[in-house]
């Protein structure tokens, strides 16, 4: 607010419509159809399909494209992780100018559901970062395991948004960004041949990849025209440990069929793998 009025600080432009992806027909495999959808960013088309649209919904104003450039940028990356490991969130500052400057900033970290809600915050943390005279300086922020793991979902999705003051000036600095952290798989594995009406071994792994051990572990097992949904319960698995199952079953149909395995845990939920073989018929 600048007397009494909302004041634009910083406009991202690319912040929404980067991606949209839906399934591959017959694989499991993701397709980018982006393109299908909106013209390339910054093409004659997709200026003038902008331009339509002002036409005929809310107005643009014109001071957003004509913004000053900042005395200092402000931008964050987050590492890529896994559950259960620690990670850093590293923020970059930049003066671009001449000039000596201080900046105040604070980092939010939170649980959100897969809609982008968000559930709870598991971090803050506040610090001062000075600036010298046309110098970048990185600040990094660890995020434990211990943060998140209690608070976690099952999409892994984590919010995180930054905002800065530079004191010299009072400029306002805000940026957010989600990350999805990598979900560990369980291993299905179908070794010897696989004909109708032959019996057949199916192998379950899952290796525990938390520096803690997992309790309450719920296995499930399923495969159309292999077998029947089946699940089997282990008490527990230590860390750096391997859980196995080994299940029977005679196919009934040929053709191409899909296994599909899940785990839930007094830790995580929503494990799962998947395993795609041809049952061949019998001579």
């Amino acid at each position: 607010m600048k007397n009494g009025q909302k004041e634009v600080k910083y406009i991202d432009k690319t912040h929404i419509g980067k991606l949209i992806l839906t399934k591959e027909v017959g694989q499991d495999e993701k397709k980018d159809i982006t393109e299908n959808y909106k013209f390339q960013e910054g093409t004659d088309e997709e200026r003038l399909a902008l331009d339509t649209a002002l036409m005929y919904g809310v107005k643009k104003e014109i001071t957003q494209d004509t913004l000053p450039t900042a005395e200092v940028d402000m931008d964050f990356e987050v590492e890529d992780s896994a559950v259960g490991n620690d990670f850093k969130v590293k923020i970059t500052f930049r003066n671009n100018t001449q000039n000596r400057y201080t900046v105040k900033a604070y980092l939010s970290g939170n649980i959100v559901f897969y809609t982008g809600v968000s559930k709870a915050e598991f971090k803050n943390r506040s610090f001062d970062v000075t600036l010298e005279p046309g110098k970048s300086q990185t600040t990094e922020v660890l995020i434990k395991a211990s943060d998140y793991m209690s608070r976690l979902l099952e999409q892994a999705s984590l919010h995180f948004f930054v905002t800065a003051r530079v004191i010299e000036t009072n400029k306002i600095l805000a940026k957010q960004k989600s990350a999805t952290l990598k979900i560990p798989e369980v291993v299905l594995k179908a070794p010897g041949e696989k004909v109708v009406g032959k019996e057949m071994v199916v192998r379950v792994e899952f290796t525990n990849p938390l520096n803690r051990e997992l309790t309450d572990i719920l296995v499930r097992l399923d495969g159309p025209g292999i077998l029947h949904p089946t699940s089997r319960k282990f008490g527990k698995l230590p860390k750096n440990s391997t859980l196995t199952w080994e299940e029977k079953c005679i196919p009934k149909r040929a053709g191409l069929r899909k296994l599909i395995a899940s785990l839930n845990c007094d830790a995580i939920r929503h494990v799962y793998g998947e395993l795609d073989i041809d049952i061949q018929n019998a001579a």
